[in-house]
């Protein structure tokens, strides 16, 4: 007969025990570590263009995303507004050419009208067209004038006559308005100025042009980013570009009058020095979150379509557990209607009970949030979510400036419109072969930008350009 099982002791019971626990706190830190590995993969799943900062490139074919935007309605009716003058073609009263028609018969016995029939009133009616693709030859003749004394003297080129055969400021201006404006690549440029205008160019002859306008260019990026340092609000943004099949970076600064660019192989403090704007600003920077924008400027503003879209993210991925971004949301823009309808009445700023009220409610929403997704357990990784809260309280003030100096918009989509042509060029060409091409690039078009934003046809400035005589924009008054 065997011997009988000893029972386990108090001691080993006790052991078992603490064996047993320490397990299920490493079963419970794992299933937590992989609830929120879950939770940012689903997160990552559900991010598109709608949500997040990601392009409208990178969404899926098959799983486009409904269009959501955070505007409210305004109650108008869609389409023009009652008083809208449109914008219909009107009569001119000097036409270029007149072509008089004559009837052939009367109308009344039907007879067949004398060419010299009495002539006693018109109607009329006006075609506005294209002329035909031919350029204007224009031939300089330098006279040769002799002396009473004897000597003959002959007369100067005029500025920018040199060859005996050359295209005049026109033809250039259309090759870089095309390549630069436009995006057009080389090869049609030339094929869309032989089809359009009758001038037959070559590839050669455009790049040419391009490097002499930017040649041309140095009052002007003189006077542009002298007129940035001294704005009273900026925005600033940086965006990556392909130089000599290398990450480069292309550095913004704008205002709704200037526009700035200049590309770097580097995208942080040393890009945004030789762009030589920041280091010397002195008003309010309106950027993206990213922490190399600290410390420039007196005060600085986050842009708040960044700040929606990361909380319209987290709440599409959590509705019911992550209710206080949809209140985040709601707050923001409502504060955001303030400060405009305030701007529209041409109020110069919020009372400090309306800025007291919007505050609080943007402030509820964040504590929240705050204890919704609370600490996370020592070395394990923070939420989207939390980093998100942990963004709004750190970074408070900055969101909200609009509110306290409404001279700040509320987001910094200004530098988003100027950055993205940068990104259409990309589109097109693939990238730039040296950094020097792509700065001569940038800066015609930051030259055509800032005249475009003064409400100036950019033909005409590159002609002006191409003649000598640079546009420069004003100092503000």
């Amino acid at each position: 007969m065997g011997l009988a099982k000893r029972q386990p002791s108090y001691d080993d019971l006790v052991r078992v025990i603490a064996d047993l626990q320490a397990r299920l706190d490493a079963v419970e830190a794992d299933n937590e570590r992989l609830r929120a590995e879950n939770a940012e993969l689903k997160r990552r799943l559900a991010q598109d263009s709608s949500n997040s900062s990601k392009p409208p490139s990178s969404d899926s074919p098959f799983r486009k995303p409904a269009p959501r935007s955070q505007r409210r309605s305004s109650g108008r009716k869609p389409g023009a507004q009652d008083g809208h003058e449109g914008t219909n073609l009107e009569r001119v009263a000097d036409p270029d050419t007149v072509v008089e028609h004559r009837p052939a018969a009367c109308g009344g016995c039907e007879n067949v009208l004398a060419q010299d029939a009495e002539a006693v009133g018109f109607s009329w009616s006006q075609v506005f067209d294209l002329p035909e693709p031919r350029l204007i030859v224009t031939e300089h003749r330098m006279l040769k004038v002799r002396c009473h004394c004897g000597h003959i003297t002959r007369a100067d080129h005029p500025h920018g006559v040199k060859a005996p055969t050359q295209y005049g400021p026109g033809v250039h201006a259309l090759a870089v308005y095309q390549l630069v404006h436009q995006h057009v690549p080389c090869l049609r440029t030339a094929t869309g100025a032989a089809d359009l205008h009758g001038a037959h160019l070559s590839e050669g002859f455009a790049h040419t042009a391009l490097d002499r306008a930017a040649s041309h260019l140095a009052p002007f990026s003189e006077r542009v980013v002298a007129l940035l340092q001294l704005a009273d609000v900026a925005h600033f943004d940086e965006s990556g570009i392909r130089v000599a099949s290398s990450l480069h970076w292309v550095h913004v600064a704008c205002t709704t009058h200037l526009t700035w660019y200049k590309a770097h192989a580097k995208r942080g403090k040393a890009g945004m020095a030789d762009a030589g704007v920041l280091p010397y600003f002195t008003g309010t920077t309106v950027t993206d979150a990213w922490s190399s924008y600290l410390g420039y400027g007196t005060a600085g503003a986050l842009c708040n379509a960044h700040i929606l879209r990361d909380l319209d993210g987290v709440h599409h991925t959590d509705p019911t557990g992550q209710q206080w971004a949809k209140a985040a949301i709601d707050a923001l823009t409502t504060a955001n209607d303030a400060a405009h309808a305030a701007r529209e009445a041409g109020r110069e700023a919020l009372t400090s009970d309306e800025i007291t009220s919007l505050e609080t409610q943007f402030d509820h929403a964040v504590r929240v949030g705050r204890s919704t997704n609370p600490d996370p357990p020592p070395k394990a990784k923070k939420s989207f979510a939390r980093q998100l809260v942990d963004r709004l309280i750190r970074r408070r003030e900055d969101i909200l400036r609009f509110l306290h100096d409404l001279r700040v918009p509320f987001t910094s989509n200004q530098a988003e419109q100027d950055i993205r042509m940068t990104k259409i060029q990309m589109k097109v060409s693939g990238g730039w072969r040296t950094l020097d091409g792509a700065n001569r690039w940038l800066l015609v078009r930051s030259y055509l930008s800032t005249a475009r934003k003064h409400g100036l046809n950019p033909m005409t400035v590159l002609r002006d350009l191409f003649a000598g005589n640079p546009w420069l924009p004003p100092a503000p008054a």
